[in-house]
C-alpha cells in the first residue's frame, strides 16, 4: 500500500433513533441555524413538522431556505449566502440528499468570502473559513454527508463543477434509514448507482493496482450495493436494505477507499458533469450510462478484468470480458435504469459540445494529456447507443 493521510472528522449518529440525538448535538453548534431543504418531500412525509418541533425543543432559532433542486444551482447558493448573512446564523442544517448538502456546503464557505463564490469552483480561490454544517440525510447516494465535497451547477454557463475543502466536512450527520423509505424506486436506483460509481472509479482509475486491504473493502462495498439496491427497489420499506445502502453510500466517498491506493482519477464523473449540468438529468442516471460505456470500451483491460473477477466471482484465468459486461448490464436492467444517451433524449449532434465541456474540466485539473478529446469522444459515442 502507498503512504496516506486520512481525515474524517464527522460524527455519525446512525439508526432509527438518530433524530432523538438532535437536541443534544445541535446546540453545540450555535443558537441560530439556516435550515436548508429541498422542494416538498419533507413536508409530505411529515419530517418537516417533526424537525420543527425538535428545533423548538432544542431552543434553536431557524431561518428556512427551501426549494433546493437536483443538480443544485448557483443562484440558490447565492440566495442562501445572502439569507445567512442577513440573519447572522451560527451554523447550517442540511435536510435532504446530496444536492441539499452540497448547497449547504457552498453557502457555508461563501458566508465568509467577499469575492465571487464561483471562484472556489474554478480553483481561483480556496475557502479559509466556513460555517459549521449538520446533516439529516433523506436519500442515499452521493456520500456528501461524510465528505468534504460540494458540486454545484452554474445556472447561465450550464456547467457543473466541484469544490473540495476539509472545512466542508459536516460536524455531525444523522443517518436514519427509515427516512429513505419514501424514496421512489427510480431515485433509489440512481442513488445506488452513484454510490457504486464512486467505488468503481477508485478501483479502476488508481495508480496502485496490487491486491490490498482497501481493494477488498471496495469489492465488498460494490457487492453490497448491488445486492441491497435490488431489494430496496422492490421492497422500499426493507430496513436492512435501506440501512446497508445508506452506510455503503457514506463509506464509498468518505476517504477510506482512497487510503493507500496512490494517485487516482474520476474521469467518468468529470464527463458526467457535462450531462447533468447541461441537461439536468439525475447524476446517477448519467453515471450508469457512462460506467456501462467505460466497461464496454475497456472490457479487456487488466483492471476491468480484475473488477469482473472480484465483483462477479469470475475466474481471471478465463475469457470473462463479455460475461462481465453482461452481468453489470443485468444489474442496471434489474434496477430499470436507462442504458444509453439516445434513450434519455440527448441529441447525437451534441456530442461535440459535450467533448469540449468535459475537456475543459480535465484542463482545470491538469490531466488533459491523460484524457484527450479523442478518448472522451470514444466514451460518449459508446454511451450513445
Amino acid at each position: 500500500m502507498k503512504d496516506f493521510e486520512l481525515y474524517v472528522p464527522t460524527k455519525v449518529i446512525f439508526g432509527k433513533k438518530a433524530l432523538k440525538q438532535i437536541p443534544c448535538e445541535l446546540p453545540k453548534l450555535g443558537k441560530k441555524v439556516l435550515w436548508v431543504y429541498g422542494k416538498s418531500s419533507i413536508k409530505k412525509t411529515g419530517l418537516y413538522e417533526r424537525l420543527k418541533a425538535i428545533l423548538s425543543q432544542a431552543k434553536i432559532e431557524f431561518i428556512e431556505l427551501g426549494g433546493v433542486k437536483s443538480n443544485p444551482p448557483l443562484l440558490k447558493v447565492l440566495e442562501g449566502i445572502e439569507l445567512a448573512r442577513k440573519h447572522e446564523v451560527d451554523f447550517i442544517l442540511a435536510v435532504g440528499g446530496g444536492s441539499v448538502i452540497d448547497t449547504a456546503k457552498a453557502i457555508a464557505c461563501g458566508y465568509y468570502y467577499k469575492g465571487n463564490i464561483w471562484d472556489f469552483f474554478e480553483k481561483k480561490a480556496y475557502p479559509e473559513k466556513a460555517l459549521p454544517i449538520a446533516v439529516v440525510l433523506t436519500i442515499s447516494g452521493t456520500g456528501s454527508e461524510l465528505n468534504e465535497v460540494s458540486v454545484i451547477v452554474h445556472d447561465t454557463k450550464k456547467i457543473k463543477r466541484s469544490l473540495r475543502s476539509p472545512l466542508l466536512f459536516p460536524k455531525v450527520s444523522f443517518l436514519d434509514p427509515t427516512l429513505t423509505f419514501t424514496v421512489s424506486p427510480e431515485y433509489t436506483a440512481y442513488g445506488a448507482v452513484d454510490a457504486f460509481s464512486h467505488v468503481f472509479e477508485f478501483f479502476v482509475n488508481r495508480k496502485y493496482k496490487k491486491d490490498n486491504l482497501v481493494e477488498d473493502l471496495m469489492v465488498s462495498i460494490m457487492k453490497n450495493i448491488m445486492k441491497w439496491s435490488k431489494i430496496a427497489v422492490k421492497e422500499p420499506t426493507n430496513y436492512e436494505a435501506r440501512a446497508n445502502l445508506m452506510w455503503a453510500s457514506s463509506l464509498a466517498l468518505c476517504g477510506i477507499l482512497k487510503a493507500g491506493i496512490g494517485a487516482y482519477r474520476f474521469p467518468i464523473h468529470a464527463i458526467e458533469h457535462t450531462l447533468s449540468g447541461g441537461y439536468d438529468i439525475p447524476h446517477g442516471l448519467g453515471l450508469a450510462i457512462l460506467m456501462q460505456a467505460w466497461i464496454k470500451r475497456y472490457k479487456n483491460d487488466n483492471i476491468i478484468r480484475k473488477f469482473f473477477a472480484k465483483v462477479f466471482d469470475l475466474s481471471i484465468k478465463k475469457d470473462i470480458s463479455d460475461k462481465g459486461v453482461e452481468l453489470f448490464e443485468n444489474w442496471l436492467k434489474e434496477l430499470k435504469v436507462p442504458m444509453s444517451l439516445k434513450e434519455i433524449g440527448v441529441p447525437e449532434e451534441d456530442i461535440d459540445v459535450l467533448v469540449d465541456k468535459a475537456f475543459e474540466i480535465f484542463e482545470l485539473y491538469g490531466v488533459e494529456k491523460e484524457y484527450p478529446k479523442e478518448r472522451i469522444r470514444e466514451i460518449l459515442e459508446t454511451a450513445y447507443f
